[in-house]
Protein backbone atom coordinates (compact mmCIF):
# COMPACT_ATOMS: atom_id res chain seq x y z
CA UNK A 1 0.00 0.00 0.00
CA UNK A 2 1.27 3.49 -1.11
CA UNK A 3 2.39 5.34 2.10
CA UNK A 4 0.00 8.27 1.23
CA UNK A 5 -3.43 6.91 0.69
CA UNK A 6 -5.93 5.09 2.77
CA UNK A 7 -7.81 2.78 2.00
CA UNK A 8 -11.56 2.09 2.45
CA UNK A 9 -11.31 -1.25 2.07
CA UNK A 10 -9.72 -4.41 3.74
CA UNK A 11 -6.16 -4.94 2.42
CA UNK A 12 -5.79 -8.79 1.70
CA UNK A 13 -2.01 -10.17 0.98
CA UNK A 14 -1.80 -14.09 1.01
CA UNK A 15 1.55 -15.64 2.46
CA UNK A 16 2.31 -19.00 0.60
CA UNK A 17 4.46 -20.80 3.11
CA UNK A 18 7.10 -23.54 1.77
CA UNK A 19 6.12 -27.58 2.05
CA UNK A 20 8.02 -28.66 5.08
CA UNK A 21 10.22 -31.08 5.24
CA UNK A 22 7.49 -33.76 6.45
CA UNK A 23 5.52 -32.96 3.60
CA UNK A 24 8.39 -33.58 0.80
CA UNK A 25 9.13 -36.93 2.94
CA UNK A 26 5.71 -37.58 2.32
CA UNK A 27 5.05 -37.39 -0.86
CA UNK A 28 3.10 -34.21 -1.03
CA UNK A 29 2.69 -31.93 -3.86
CA UNK A 30 2.42 -28.11 -4.17
CA UNK A 31 -0.90 -27.40 -5.71
CA UNK A 32 -1.23 -23.57 -5.57
CA UNK A 33 0.56 -21.68 -8.50
CA UNK A 34 1.21 -18.39 -8.65
CA UNK A 35 1.97 -17.61 -12.52
CA UNK A 36 3.39 -14.41 -12.17
CA UNK A 37 5.20 -13.67 -9.37
CA UNK A 38 4.77 -9.59 -10.40
CA UNK A 39 1.18 -9.78 -10.03
CA UNK A 40 -1.28 -10.77 -7.03
CA UNK A 41 -3.14 -13.80 -8.46
CA UNK A 42 -2.99 -17.49 -7.50
CA UNK A 43 -4.18 -20.58 -8.73
CA UNK A 44 -5.43 -23.50 -6.84
CA UNK A 45 -6.11 -26.97 -8.29
CA UNK A 46 -5.28 -25.91 -11.58
CA UNK A 47 -8.41 -24.36 -12.32
CA UNK A 48 -9.57 -21.66 -9.70
CA UNK A 49 -8.42 -18.77 -9.02
CA UNK A 50 -7.95 -15.74 -7.19
CA UNK A 51 -6.95 -12.13 -7.00
CA UNK A 52 -5.42 -10.31 -3.82
CA UNK A 53 -4.09 -6.62 -2.94
CA UNK A 54 -0.86 -8.62 -2.81
CA UNK A 55 0.83 -12.48 -3.22
CA UNK A 56 3.93 -14.00 -1.15
CA UNK A 57 5.12 -16.75 -2.58
CA UNK A 58 7.23 -19.51 -0.36
CA UNK A 59 10.83 -17.74 -0.61
CA UNK A 60 9.73 -14.26 -0.03
CA UNK A 61 11.33 -13.01 3.18
CA UNK A 62 9.82 -11.70 6.24
CA UNK A 63 11.33 -8.41 5.19
CA UNK A 64 9.73 -7.79 2.26
CA UNK A 65 6.18 -8.91 3.49
CA UNK A 66 6.74 -5.72 5.95
CA UNK A 67 8.34 -3.39 3.84
CA UNK A 68 5.65 -4.10 1.45
CA UNK A 69 2.34 -4.34 3.13
CA UNK A 70 2.59 -3.66 6.59
CA UNK A 71 5.17 -0.43 6.63
CA UNK A 72 2.77 2.08 5.82
CA UNK A 73 -0.55 0.84 7.08
CA UNK A 74 1.91 1.13 10.57
CA UNK A 75 3.12 4.55 10.25
CA UNK A 76 -0.90 5.83 9.74
CA UNK A 77 -1.09 5.37 13.29
CA UNK A 78 0.90 8.52 14.13
CA UNK A 79 -1.11 10.32 11.49
CA UNK A 80 -4.47 9.32 14.07
CA UNK A 81 -5.63 6.52 12.22
CA UNK A 82 -6.71 3.24 14.61
CA UNK A 83 -4.96 0.57 12.34
CA UNK A 84 -5.42 -3.71 12.10
CA UNK A 85 -3.58 -6.74 11.42
CA UNK A 86 -4.76 -9.59 11.18
CA UNK A 87 -3.26 -13.42 10.13
CA UNK A 88 -6.13 -15.51 9.34
CA UNK A 89 -5.45 -18.95 8.26
CA UNK A 90 -5.66 -23.16 9.38
CA UNK A 91 -3.00 -24.63 11.72
CA UNK A 92 0.49 -24.68 10.89
CA UNK A 93 0.11 -22.42 7.96
CA UNK A 94 2.61 -19.80 9.15
CA UNK A 95 0.60 -16.75 11.09
CA UNK A 96 2.27 -16.94 14.46
CA UNK A 97 5.53 -17.12 12.43
CA UNK A 98 4.77 -14.17 9.88
CA UNK A 99 2.76 -11.67 12.95
CA UNK A 100 5.81 -12.59 15.47
CA UNK A 101 3.95 -13.10 18.89
CA UNK A 102 6.57 -15.93 19.23
CA UNK A 103 9.43 -13.36 19.31
CA UNK A 104 12.75 -14.51 21.24
CA UNK A 105 14.23 -10.75 21.31
CA UNK A 106 16.51 -10.96 18.76
CA UNK A 107 16.30 -9.18 15.38
CA UNK A 108 17.51 -11.53 12.69
CA UNK A 109 15.81 -12.20 9.14
CA UNK A 110 13.24 -14.72 10.80
CA UNK A 111 11.34 -12.29 12.50
CA UNK A 112 8.40 -11.68 12.43
CA UNK A 113 6.05 -7.92 11.16
CA UNK A 114 4.88 -7.33 15.17
CA UNK A 115 8.46 -6.30 16.21
CA UNK A 116 9.40 -4.82 13.19
CA UNK A 117 7.04 -2.15 13.57
CA UNK A 118 7.60 -1.70 17.04
CA UNK A 119 11.10 -0.14 15.44
CA UNK A 120 9.57 1.96 12.86
CA UNK A 121 7.06 3.11 15.30
CA UNK A 122 9.87 4.20 18.10
CA UNK A 123 11.88 6.06 15.49
CA UNK A 124 8.86 7.82 14.71
CA UNK A 125 8.32 8.62 18.06
CA UNK A 126 12.02 9.59 18.99
CA UNK A 127 12.52 11.55 15.76
CA UNK A 128 13.21 14.78 16.27
CA UNK A 129 10.61 17.42 15.22
CA UNK A 130 10.22 19.76 12.05
CA UNK A 131 11.55 22.87 12.27
CA UNK A 132 8.77 24.20 10.04
CA UNK A 133 5.63 22.13 11.22
CA UNK A 134 3.87 21.44 14.60
CA UNK A 135 5.71 19.87 17.39
CA UNK A 136 4.34 17.01 18.95
CA UNK A 137 5.36 14.83 21.96
CA UNK A 138 3.90 11.19 21.99
CA UNK A 139 3.15 8.53 25.18
CA UNK A 140 2.86 4.82 23.91
CA UNK A 141 1.17 1.74 25.72
CA UNK A 142 0.97 -1.55 25.18
CA UNK A 143 -1.18 -4.09 26.28
CA UNK A 144 -1.90 -7.90 25.29
CA UNK A 145 -5.18 -10.22 25.62
CA UNK A 146 -5.87 -13.80 25.15
CA UNK A 147 -8.86 -15.09 23.60
CA UNK A 148 -9.18 -18.32 24.88
CA UNK A 149 -12.53 -20.99 24.90
CA UNK A 150 -14.39 -17.88 24.81
CA UNK A 151 -12.86 -16.32 27.57
CA UNK A 152 -10.96 -13.33 27.74
CA UNK A 153 -7.24 -13.34 29.56
CA UNK A 154 -4.99 -9.86 30.40
CA UNK A 155 -1.76 -11.63 29.50
CA UNK A 156 0.33 -8.60 30.79
CA UNK A 157 -1.11 -8.96 34.66
CA UNK A 158 1.13 -10.69 36.92
CA UNK A 159 -2.62 -12.31 39.06
CA UNK A 160 -2.80 -15.72 38.59
CA UNK A 161 -4.93 -17.61 35.43
CA UNK A 162 -8.42 -17.09 37.28
CA UNK A 163 -7.86 -13.78 38.19
CA UNK A 164 -6.71 -12.33 34.74
CA UNK A 165 -10.13 -12.61 33.39
CA UNK A 166 -11.64 -10.02 32.21
CA UNK A 167 -15.04 -9.05 30.32
CA UNK A 168 -15.99 -7.78 26.96
CA UNK A 169 -18.69 -4.11 27.49
CA UNK A 170 -19.57 -1.60 25.13
CA UNK A 171 -20.12 2.46 25.38
CA UNK A 172 -20.23 5.17 22.82
CA UNK A 173 -17.39 4.66 21.44
CA UNK A 174 -17.40 0.86 20.70
CA UNK A 175 -16.26 -2.00 22.21
CA UNK A 176 -14.15 -1.94 25.57
CA UNK A 177 -12.59 -4.37 27.76
CA UNK A 178 -12.50 -2.64 31.76
CA UNK A 179 -9.64 -3.64 33.91
CA UNK A 180 -7.08 -4.61 30.91
CA UNK A 181 -3.13 -3.91 31.98
CA UNK A 182 -2.32 -0.92 29.78
CA UNK A 183 1.62 -0.30 30.36
CA UNK A 184 3.67 2.75 29.48
CA UNK A 185 6.63 1.95 27.75
CA UNK A 186 9.29 4.30 26.25
CA UNK A 187 11.24 1.83 23.75
CA UNK A 188 11.00 -0.59 21.45
CA UNK A 189 13.35 -2.93 23.10
CA UNK A 190 11.15 -2.49 26.57
CA UNK A 191 7.90 -3.17 24.55
CA UNK A 192 9.81 -6.57 23.69
CA UNK A 193 10.06 -7.46 26.95
CA UNK A 194 6.28 -7.13 27.41
CA UNK A 195 5.81 -9.12 24.35
CA UNK A 196 7.79 -12.01 25.30
CA UNK A 197 6.07 -12.11 28.69
CA UNK A 198 3.14 -12.09 27.59
CA UNK A 199 3.48 -14.69 24.95
CA UNK A 200 5.02 -16.96 27.83
CA UNK A 201 1.56 -17.18 29.01
CA UNK A 202 -0.67 -17.89 26.28
CA UNK A 203 -1.93 -21.18 26.14
CA UNK A 204 -0.08 -23.14 23.67
CA UNK A 205 0.12 -27.19 23.45
CA UNK A 206 1.29 -29.56 20.94
CA UNK A 207 -1.08 -30.98 17.88
CA UNK A 208 -0.39 -33.64 14.88
CA UNK A 209 -0.67 -30.80 12.65
CA UNK A 210 1.34 -28.27 14.50
CA UNK A 211 4.14 -29.12 17.47
CA UNK A 212 3.58 -25.87 18.48
CA UNK A 213 -0.51 -24.91 18.36
CA UNK A 214 -1.53 -21.48 19.67
CA UNK A 215 -5.25 -22.66 21.23
CA UNK A 216 -6.12 -19.08 21.75
CA UNK A 217 -6.35 -15.94 19.73
CA UNK A 218 -4.23 -12.88 20.60
CA UNK A 219 -4.55 -9.21 20.28
CA UNK A 220 -1.40 -7.01 21.01
CA UNK A 221 -2.52 -3.62 21.12
CA UNK A 222 0.16 -0.48 20.87
CA UNK A 223 -2.02 2.91 22.21
CA UNK A 224 -0.45 6.47 20.89
CA UNK A 225 -1.12 9.12 22.60
CA UNK A 226 0.31 12.33 20.97
CA UNK A 227 0.01 16.21 22.08
CA UNK A 228 0.75 18.81 19.64
CA UNK A 229 1.42 22.21 19.81
CA UNK A 230 0.53 24.30 16.78
CA UNK A 231 3.12 27.44 16.40
CA UNK A 232 0.71 30.04 15.84
CA UNK A 233 -1.43 29.85 18.32
CA UNK A 234 0.37 27.99 20.53
CA UNK A 235 -2.76 25.58 21.28
CA UNK A 236 -2.62 21.77 22.25
CA UNK A 237 -4.38 19.37 20.77
CA UNK A 238 -4.05 15.82 21.74
CA UNK A 239 -5.56 12.45 20.12
CA UNK A 240 -5.41 8.81 20.70
CA UNK A 241 -4.68 6.14 18.08
CA UNK A 242 -4.44 2.37 18.32
CA UNK A 243 -2.79 -0.55 15.86
CA UNK A 244 -4.17 -3.98 16.82
CA UNK A 245 -2.01 -7.12 15.69
CA UNK A 246 -4.15 -10.26 15.72
CA UNK A 247 -2.98 -13.52 16.06
CA UNK A 248 -5.84 -15.96 15.22
CA UNK A 249 -6.01 -19.65 16.37
CA UNK A 250 -5.96 -21.52 12.79
CA UNK A 251 -8.55 -23.85 11.91
CA UNK A 252 -8.35 -27.29 12.36
CA UNK A 253 -10.11 -30.81 11.60
CA UNK A 254 -10.01 -33.11 14.60
CA UNK A 255 -9.87 -36.10 11.86
CA UNK A 256 -6.73 -34.77 10.92
CA UNK A 257 -5.27 -33.59 14.10
CA UNK A 258 -6.66 -36.43 16.05
CA UNK A 259 -7.40 -34.15 18.90
CA UNK A 260 -9.38 -35.48 21.92
CA UNK A 261 -10.00 -33.81 25.68
CA UNK A 262 -8.87 -30.79 25.83
CA UNK A 263 -7.50 -30.20 22.76
CA UNK A 264 -10.78 -31.51 20.86
CA UNK A 265 -12.69 -29.02 23.72
CA UNK A 266 -10.10 -26.00 22.78
CA UNK A 267 -10.68 -27.21 18.40
CA UNK A 268 -14.75 -26.67 19.03
CA UNK A 269 -14.29 -23.57 20.64
CA UNK A 270 -11.53 -22.25 17.92
CA UNK A 271 -13.70 -23.70 14.97
CA UNK A 272 -16.99 -21.86 16.37
CA UNK A 273 -15.54 -18.48 16.72
CA UNK A 274 -13.80 -18.41 13.33
CA UNK A 275 -16.95 -19.76 11.64
CA UNK A 276 -17.98 -16.29 13.63
CA UNK A 277 -15.78 -14.28 11.78
CA UNK A 278 -16.45 -16.28 8.97
CA UNK A 279 -20.11 -15.22 9.23
CA UNK A 280 -19.51 -11.22 9.71
CA UNK A 281 -16.71 -11.24 6.91
CA UNK A 282 -19.74 -12.65 4.38
CA UNK A 283 -22.64 -10.61 5.75
CA UNK A 284 -19.76 -7.27 5.30
CA UNK A 285 -18.93 -8.08 1.92
CA UNK A 286 -22.36 -8.83 1.00
CA UNK A 287 -23.78 -5.77 2.56
CA UNK A 288 -20.96 -3.21 0.70
CA UNK A 289 -22.56 -4.16 -2.45
CA UNK A 290 -26.27 -4.00 -1.18
CA UNK A 291 -28.60 -1.37 -3.01
CA UNK A 292 -30.04 0.92 -0.17
CA UNK A 293 -33.22 -0.27 -1.12
CA UNK A 294 -32.64 -3.56 0.25
CA UNK A 295 -33.91 -4.98 3.79
CA UNK A 296 -31.99 -4.01 6.98
CA UNK A 297 -32.23 -7.93 7.49
CA UNK A 298 -30.39 -8.73 4.48
CA UNK A 299 -27.51 -6.32 5.94
CA UNK A 300 -27.55 -7.72 9.47
CA UNK A 301 -23.98 -8.31 10.89
CA UNK A 302 -24.10 -10.76 13.66
CA UNK A 303 -20.96 -9.63 15.70
CA UNK A 304 -22.72 -11.08 18.97
CA UNK A 305 -22.19 -14.33 17.84
CA UNK A 306 -18.59 -14.87 19.13
CA UNK A 307 -16.75 -12.48 21.43
CA UNK A 308 -13.60 -12.63 18.82
CA UNK A 309 -15.94 -10.66 16.22
CA UNK A 310 -17.21 -8.40 19.13
CA UNK A 311 -13.39 -7.65 19.56
CA UNK A 312 -13.09 -7.11 15.99
CA UNK A 313 -16.17 -5.38 15.32
CA UNK A 314 -13.74 -1.87 14.81
CA UNK A 315 -11.49 -4.00 12.40
CA UNK A 316 -13.98 -5.07 9.99
CA UNK A 317 -16.72 -2.34 8.60
CA UNK A 318 -15.90 -0.12 11.94
CA UNK A 319 -13.11 3.39 11.48
CA UNK A 320 -9.63 1.07 11.18
CA UNK A 321 -7.50 0.73 8.81
CA UNK A 322 -7.39 -3.13 8.15
CA UNK A 323 -4.93 -5.22 6.58
CA UNK A 324 -5.09 -9.26 6.76
CA UNK A 325 -2.73 -11.57 6.38
CA UNK A 326 -3.90 -15.09 4.78
CA UNK A 327 -1.66 -17.68 5.24
CA UNK A 328 -2.12 -20.68 3.56
CA UNK A 329 -0.58 -24.37 3.12
CA UNK A 330 0.45 -25.30 -0.95
CA UNK A 331 0.52 -28.95 -0.33
CA UNK A 332 -2.13 -31.32 -2.00
CA UNK A 333 -3.38 -32.50 1.15
CA UNK A 334 -4.41 -29.56 2.50
CA UNK A 335 -6.29 -28.17 -0.15
CA UNK A 336 -9.71 -28.18 0.71
CA UNK A 337 -8.73 -26.03 4.28
CA UNK A 338 -6.85 -23.64 1.75
CA UNK A 339 -9.34 -23.16 -0.41
CA UNK A 340 -11.47 -22.03 2.65
CA UNK A 341 -9.00 -19.39 3.35
CA UNK A 342 -8.53 -18.03 0.27
CA UNK A 343 -12.68 -17.70 -0.12
CA UNK A 344 -12.88 -15.69 2.81
CA UNK A 345 -9.89 -13.62 2.13
CA UNK A 346 -11.60 -13.07 -1.46
CA UNK A 347 -14.67 -12.08 0.13
CA UNK A 348 -12.73 -9.50 2.96
CA UNK A 349 -11.70 -7.27 -0.02
CA UNK A 350 -14.92 -6.26 -0.28
CA UNK A 351 -15.11 -4.95 2.95
CA UNK A 352 -15.90 -0.91 3.30
CA UNK A 353 -14.31 0.40 6.47
CA UNK A 354 -14.44 4.04 7.31
CA UNK A 355 -10.96 5.25 8.51
CA UNK A 356 -10.83 8.54 10.04
CA UNK A 357 -8.42 10.27 11.54
CA UNK A 358 -9.00 10.55 16.13
CA UNK A 359 -10.75 13.76 16.23
CA UNK A 360 -7.44 16.10 18.14
CA UNK A 361 -9.03 17.74 20.91
CA UNK A 362 -8.35 20.93 22.37
CA UNK A 363 -6.14 21.01 25.31
CA UNK A 364 -8.58 21.63 28.46
CA UNK A 365 -7.46 25.20 30.27
CA UNK A 366 -8.83 23.58 33.83
CA UNK A 367 -6.02 21.26 34.17
CA UNK A 368 -8.42 17.79 33.85
CA UNK A 369 -6.29 16.54 31.03
CA UNK A 370 -2.45 16.58 33.18
CA UNK A 371 -4.81 15.00 35.58
CA UNK A 372 -5.48 12.10 33.75
CA UNK A 373 -2.25 12.15 32.44
CA UNK A 374 -0.37 11.61 35.95
CA UNK A 375 -3.02 9.15 37.12
CA UNK A 376 -2.23 7.03 34.14
CA UNK A 377 1.65 7.28 34.78
CA UNK A 378 1.30 6.51 38.40
CA UNK A 379 -0.98 3.42 37.61
CA UNK A 380 1.87 2.00 35.24
CA UNK A 381 4.48 2.81 37.44
CA UNK A 382 2.83 1.07 40.98
CA UNK A 383 1.91 -1.88 38.43
CA UNK A 384 6.24 -1.91 37.68
CA UNK A 385 7.30 -1.72 41.77
CA UNK A 386 4.41 -4.30 42.34
CA UNK A 387 5.86 -6.17 39.93
CA UNK A 388 9.41 -6.01 41.24
CA UNK A 389 8.16 -6.65 44.99
CA UNK A 390 6.78 -9.83 44.29
CA UNK A 391 10.42 -10.64 42.76
CA UNK A 392 12.13 -9.71 45.47
CA UNK A 393 10.13 -11.68 47.41
CA UNK A 394 10.76 -14.86 45.76
CA UNK A 395 14.14 -14.13 45.81
CA UNK A 396 14.47 -13.72 49.76
CA UNK A 397 12.28 -17.03 50.07
CA UNK A 398 14.56 -19.49 47.85
CA UNK A 399 17.62 -19.44 50.70
CA UNK A 400 15.03 -20.68 53.47
CA UNK A 401 13.40 -23.12 51.19
CA UNK A 402 17.18 -24.52 50.32
CA UNK A 403 17.75 -24.51 53.83
CA UNK A 404 14.99 -26.38 54.72
CA UNK A 405 15.55 -29.11 51.99
CA UNK A 406 19.17 -29.43 52.91
CA UNK A 407 18.05 -30.76 56.62
CA UNK A 408 21.00 -29.23 58.54
CA UNK A 409 21.30 -29.38 61.99
CA UNK A 410 20.60 -26.12 63.31
CA UNK A 411 17.23 -26.14 63.99
CA UNK A 412 17.13 -22.90 66.42
CA UNK A 413 19.24 -20.94 64.24
CA UNK A 414 16.65 -22.26 61.11
CA UNK A 415 13.37 -21.37 63.48
CA UNK A 416 14.98 -17.70 63.47
CA UNK A 417 15.82 -17.07 60.31
CA UNK A 418 12.27 -18.18 59.35
CA UNK A 419 10.48 -15.87 61.79
CA UNK A 420 12.52 -13.16 60.79
CA UNK A 421 11.96 -14.17 57.15
CA UNK A 422 8.14 -14.62 57.28
CA UNK A 423 8.12 -10.90 58.84
CA UNK A 424 9.71 -9.64 55.95
CA UNK A 425 7.57 -11.57 53.86
CA UNK A 426 4.39 -10.58 55.43
CA UNK A 427 6.09 -6.77 54.95
CA UNK A 428 6.59 -7.30 51.47
CA UNK A 429 3.05 -8.47 51.31
CA UNK A 430 1.71 -6.05 52.56
CA UNK A 431 3.82 -3.32 51.13
CA UNK A 432 2.94 -5.59 47.46
CA UNK A 433 -0.81 -4.97 48.58
CA UNK A 434 -1.30 -1.82 49.35
CA UNK A 435 0.70 -0.81 46.17
CA UNK A 436 -2.11 -2.65 44.32
CA UNK A 437 -4.56 -1.23 46.25
CA UNK A 438 -3.08 2.64 45.20
CA UNK A 439 -3.16 1.64 41.40
CA UNK A 440 -6.67 0.11 41.15
CA UNK A 441 -7.58 3.70 42.81
CA UNK A 442 -6.04 5.84 40.54
CA UNK A 443 -7.37 3.44 37.96
CA UNK A 444 -11.09 4.16 38.76
CA UNK A 445 -10.08 7.70 39.04
CA UNK A 446 -8.70 7.78 35.55
CA UNK A 447 -11.23 5.84 33.94
CA UNK A 448 -14.09 8.37 35.47
CA UNK A 449 -12.26 11.22 34.53
CA UNK A 450 -11.30 10.23 31.34
CA UNK A 451 -15.10 10.51 29.52
CA UNK A 452 -15.68 13.57 31.44
CA UNK A 453 -12.90 15.09 30.15
CA UNK A 454 -13.41 13.79 26.35
CA UNK A 455 -16.48 15.29 26.68
CA UNK A 456 -15.49 18.65 27.06
CA UNK A 457 -12.75 18.27 24.40
CA UNK A 458 -14.72 17.22 21.98
CA UNK A 459 -17.15 19.35 22.54
CA UNK A 460 -14.31 22.19 21.70
CA UNK A 461 -13.24 20.43 18.87
CA UNK A 462 -16.62 19.44 17.17
CA UNK A 463 -18.77 22.73 17.83
CA UNK A 464 -21.35 20.79 19.17
CA UNK A 465 -24.43 22.58 20.78
CA UNK A 466 -23.83 23.04 24.92
CA UNK A 467 -27.48 22.31 25.74
CA UNK A 468 -26.27 18.36 25.12
CA UNK A 469 -22.96 18.47 27.33
CA UNK A 470 -21.90 19.73 30.65
CA UNK A 471 -20.90 23.31 31.44
CA UNK A 472 -17.34 24.08 32.10
CA UNK A 473 -18.42 24.37 35.75
CA UNK A 474 -20.48 21.46 36.08
CA UNK A 475 -17.50 19.43 34.38
CA UNK A 476 -15.05 21.19 36.89
CA UNK A 477 -17.17 20.36 39.80
CA UNK A 478 -17.72 16.46 38.82
CA UNK A 479 -14.20 16.07 38.33
CA UNK A 480 -13.15 17.67 41.67
CA UNK A 481 -15.90 15.27 43.09
CA UNK A 482 -14.31 12.54 41.82
CA UNK A 483 -10.78 13.33 42.83
CA UNK A 484 -11.76 14.24 46.39
CA UNK A 485 -13.19 10.64 46.39
CA UNK A 486 -10.13 9.05 45.95
CA UNK A 487 -8.07 10.94 47.31
CA UNK A 488 -10.24 10.20 50.45
CA UNK A 489 -9.37 7.23 49.54
CA UNK A 490 -5.91 7.10 49.87
CA UNK A 491 -5.30 8.63 52.42
CA UNK A 492 -7.56 6.18 54.51
CA UNK A 493 -4.77 3.32 52.69
CA UNK A 494 -1.98 5.47 53.64
CA UNK A 495 -3.01 5.69 57.73
CA UNK A 496 -3.33 1.81 57.46
CA UNK A 497 -1.41 0.37 60.16
CA UNK A 498 0.97 -2.30 58.47
CA UNK A 499 3.23 -5.31 59.97
CA UNK A 500 5.91 -3.37 61.57
CA UNK A 501 3.34 -0.78 63.50
CA UNK A 502 1.39 -3.30 64.52
CA UNK A 503 4.62 -5.36 66.33
CA UNK A 504 5.51 -2.13 67.72
CA UNK A 505 2.39 -1.68 69.41
CA UNK A 506 2.17 -5.28 70.76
Amino acid sequence: MHSGSVPDTVQVAVRIRPLSTQELAGGHHNVIIQPNPAEPKLIARGAEEFTFTEVYGPTVSQAEVYDRSVRGVVLKLLQGFNVSILAYGQTGSGKTYTIGTSFDGRITNQTGILPRALLDIFDAVNAPPDGDGPSASYRVFCSFMELYQEHVYDLLSHRNRYERLLCIREDAEGVIVPGLTELAVSSAEETFRWLMHGANSRATAPTRMNKESNRSHTIFTIIIRSRQKTNVTNAEHVAISKLHFVDLAGSERAKKSRASGDRLRESIQINKGLLALGNVISALASSSGTSPTKSARATFVSYRDSKLTRLLQNSLGGNSITLMLACISPADYNIEETISTLRYAERALSIRNKPARTPPAAMSQSGSMAEVERLSKTVSELRTENDQLRRRIAAELKPAIEAGLAGGKNGRHLATQNRLLHGQLQSSIEESTRNELRASIAENALGRLEPLVLQELRAEYADVTATALLSGDELRIKCEEILLRYRTEYEALRQRPTAQHRSTLD
